[in-house]
């Protein structure tokens, strides 16, 4: 059962759902952590799936539920701390031609200290039984140190290959025990096509595209810039394909302001303005109380495109689009004069503004992928097919014009 109510009761009509045994999917937040911990405490007592609160994708027995993507059926199998990261490697792993058996989410708060990971351990016992599943995946911001072991232990005699992608967390933890950490959303899918395969397993830092034709994009992209234009603006929909930005482009750039920095010196003092390199998740609370979440309602992104257009410093716009069930209708077609008006905002200043997006989604979802980009590069937008390689390439093009990065 799906439950979206407000918080006050969600924890009440969970519970009358378990009680009923049935595997809940609590779309609902502001939950407190004693009752997500005594809920999920009831759930594994009863053998039961208690996904949430605030988990807001899952795809179980190929039936998507809430933000979620028309994703073949296949034998990889995912339990996910984080929505749009689950999206972005069931939509990889489909494009790339292999399928998902389940997707189970978490909430974001599982792995913290107070729940102990109770659900993805719960999640990883129903994938390693699950006859479908070949291939076991974890997604997750870091945990602590103790609930990362915790959740290593669960795996590492697993019968079945296991890739864990604790986002922009350390790999030893998990490769000490001979597991596959992953080094990025993208590398996370590919892996586990990998092990599916019975491919070689190797680190994916690379293009789709070849190095001359990123070369070539990148010095199309700087020629026109003024001198005085050396920042990103990185515009997210979606919290983790943020933080996995920052991730990427933080180990050469350095810091990276943002209202959910991964360092807290680095936080914004105000989100409405943004300071030298910043990426902002629109989806975080200040910015959705009282109106929908951005994959739902853009709008939002859409103002602060048009603004950052003003900044004469700004070099790059890094954005993501999600798409599938759930979201806007046409998240793209949402931006399009956002992006013409902060494309001429620069010229008019004597500069160019470079604008990169990747589009989280497969062509069978009622938003259309292909039209979807098309549309995004015929206003000169460079659309590449996954976060991880449109990071690259802006830091690629920052590393170019600010000669301070190593190579990507």
């Amino acid at each position: 059962v799906v439950i979206s109510v407000p918080g006050e009761y969600a924890a009440d009509e969970a519970r009358r759902a378990l009680n009923n045994n049935l595997h809940v999917m609590l779309f609902s937040d502001n939950v407190s952590l004693k009752d997500e911990r005594e809920l999920k405490e009831l759930a594994c007592e009863k053998g039961l799936l208690m996904m949430g609160p605030d988990c807001g994708t899952a795809i179980i027995n190929n039936v998507p539920l809430a933000f979620a993507n028309v994703i073949r059926k296949g034998n990889i199998g995912i339990v996910g701390a984080s929505g749009t990261g689950i999206q972005e490697v069931t939509t990889l792993l489909d494009r790339l031609g292999e399928g998902v058996s389940q997707a189970i989410g978490t909430g974001g708060r599982d792995l913290h200290d107070e729940i102990g990971g109770l659900m993805m351990l719960q999640g990883i016992e129903a994938l390693k039984n699950d006859p479908q599943t070949e291939v076991i995946v974890l997604i997750s911001k870091p945990p602590s140190n103790i609930i990362a072991e915790r959740i290593v232990e669960a795996v590492k005699d697993s019968p079945k290959p296991v890739v864990i992608n604790f986002v922009g967390g350390d790999r030893t933890i998990i490769e000490k025990h001979g597991i596959n950490g992953a080094i990025s959303l993208e590398d996370t899918a590919r892996k586990a096509i990998a092990l599916l395969r019975n491919e070689e397993v190797k680190d994916f830092v690379a293009f789709d595209k070849s190095q001359e034709e990123i070369n070539e994009i990148v010095e199309n992209e700087i020629k026109n810039l003024a001198p005085n234009q050396k920042f990103l603006r990185g515009l997210y929909t979606g919290g983790t394909l943020a933080d996995e930005a920052m991730e990427i482009l933080s180990r050469d750039m350095g810091h990276i302001y943002s209202n959910i920095p991964l360092k807290p010196e680095y936080q914004l003092k105000d989100v409405n303005t943004s300071v030298e390199h910043t990426c902002i998740d629109f989806g975080e609370d200040e910015f959705t109380v009282g109106r929908p979440h951005p994959m739902i309602d853009p709008s939002i992104r859409a103002e602060r495109l048009a603004k950052e257009g003003e900044d004469e410093e700004v070099a790059v716009i890094l954005m993501d689009f999600v798409i599938g069930y759930g979201a806007h209708e046409d998240p793209v077609g949402e931006a399009l004069d956002a992006i013409v008006e902060a494309k001429r905002s620069m010229e008019e200043k004597g500069g160019y503004l470079p604008v990169i997006a990747s589009i989280c989604g497969t062509e069978n979802d009622p938003q259309d992928l292909i039209e979807s980009q098309r549309r995004l590069e015929e206003i000169g937008v460079i659309v590449m097919p996954s976060n991880a390689q449109a990071v690259r390439l802006a830091g690629r093009i920052l590393n170019k014009i600010n000669g301070n990065m190593k190579r990507m």
